[in-house]
């Protein structure tokens, strides 16, 4: 038998197991034959993968590369060699590679920038010699640039009450449709997320209360942290950092993690997006109180070829992950979504990997595939490690793709008035 990815059904392939919805529920049992109205159900259940009688595992990578031309692969490739160091060779970051490869393919053909052209590093702070953030190595610490960002501005009271919802467990839809609508900013960026396509609800859902008694009071309220948190980091002058091109790779994290973690029962979706969606404030943070160190950061990861995390931690002594952590903790924001943002970069040794990894994979797969700007000049390496604690197999990232394109483009322009690449 073999896992191959929805994509990849036809009509009288016939299952080897039984077939589950993320969620558990039944859908097909062993044996059956395979329909066009099969696969469509499997689609819109969220479906991307299925064990098939008398087949192997078939990869993205095995899939794709065949049908994109002689000559526009070769221009992908050579576009691609800023980001990927060279082809790689396994699981999963070969599938990746083969999607990206496709990406670039396309936006060749059609004339846009790819995956390369969105790292490009553009708008920060310039002028600053090489070494200046080696000084402050060892002298500045998560914790002093946490107490002075605090320093900078508060949180709106719309958070804590929100933050009270989450904590009781005698919160109600009332509670939370008050909350949300004391910020009339909140409650319309709230609102468009909801009937974005990131649900796809077949009707226009208009009230909180409305929204709450679709998706749940707890998972609505965690989306609305999300949302007010980001609104907290609106100032950050434009020189610094392309604040549009950083909310969308922030949103194709968490929109990918999201997608993935349906793979996964009793993961919260909705905790996941927002993971991706706070994952690099602590970027935002450097960006804030050492510009100049932070570029210098990019600058090194660019000349060494390694991840921005690990040119920070070179340069700063820790890196835009703990600081990031570190001011959600201050925030008292709940522990999970702190976690995976902690260990977003490598949760080795620690004993719950899950949401970490599952966030792990999003950032690099919205790396590779040119979702905004990371700050990152190279895709980094998803480690066995973490990809064996997702339990995922390398057949999900195409459907994950395919479904997060639509997802990631509407709610960019949902937050930000226009969501196109």
């Amino acid at each position: 038998m073999g896992l191959l990815n929805v994509e990849q059904l036809k009509p009288g392939m016939i299952l080897e197991k039984n077939l589950l919805a993320f969620n558990g529920r039944f859908l097909l049992p062993k044996g059956a034959v395979l329909t066009e109205g099969h696969i469509r159900t499997m689609k819109v259940w969220g479906v991307v993968e299925a064990d098939i009688e008398g087949e192997s595992d078939a990869g993205t990578a095995d899939t794709l590369v065949p049908e994109i031309p002689a000559e526009i692969l070769r221009q992908a490739e050579n576009s691609l060699k800023a980001l990927f160091a060279l082809p790689p060779m396994r699981s999963p970051m070969k599938e990746i590679y083969a999607l990206a490869l496709e990406r670039a393919a396309a936006d060749l053909k059609e004339g846009r920038n790819g995956a390369a052209g969105e790292q490009a590093d553009k708008g920060f702070p310039q002028g600053k010699k090489k070494g200046t953030a080696g000084k402050i190595k060892g002298s500045l610490t998560p914790s002093d640039l946490v107490s002075r960002e605090l320093r900078l501005a508060s949180l709106p009271d719309v958070y804590y009450q929100i933050m009270e919802v989450i904590n009781s467990a005698r919160s109600s839809a009332s509670h939370i449709a008050e909350a949300v609508s004391r910020d009339t900013s909140l409650l319309a960026r709230l609102l468009k997320l909801v009937n974005s396509a990131f649900y796809g609800f077949p009707s226009k859902i208009e009230t909180v209360s409305r929204a709450v008694a679709v998706i749940g009071t707890k998972e609505l309220s965690t989306l609305a942290l999300g949302i007010t948190a980001v609104q907290y980091f609106s100032d950050i002058p434009p020189e610094f950092v392309d604040m549009k091109n950083f909310w969308r790779h922030s949103v194709a994290c968490g929109v990918y993690a999201r997608l993935l973690a349906s793979e996964k029962v009793g993961v919260s979706e909705e905790r996941l997006f927002v993971a991706g969606l706070l994952h690099d404030l602590g970027k935002l943070v450097l960006y804030r109180q050492i510009p100049f160190s932070a570029r210098e950061a990019m600058e090194l990861s660019a000349e060494r070829r390694i991840p921005i995390c690990e040119a920070e931690r070179e340069l700063l002594g820790f890196d835009h992950a703990q600081v990031g952590a570190l001011l959600l903790r201050e925030w008292k924001i709940p522990a999970p979504l702190e976690t995976a943002v902690r260990f977003h970069h490598g949760s080795a040794g620690f004993p719950s990997a899950l949401e970490p990894s599952l966030l792990n994979v999003a950032d690099t797969l919205a790396i590779a595939m040119g979702m905004g700007k990371s700050g990152s000049s190279v895709v980094p390496e998803i480690e066995p490690a973490a990809w064996e604690a997702t339990g995922l197999s390398a057949g999900v990232f195409q459907p994950v793709v395919r479904q997060g394109d639509r997802q990631i483009d509407d709610i960019t322009a949902a937050f930000l008035g226009n969501g196109g690449r």
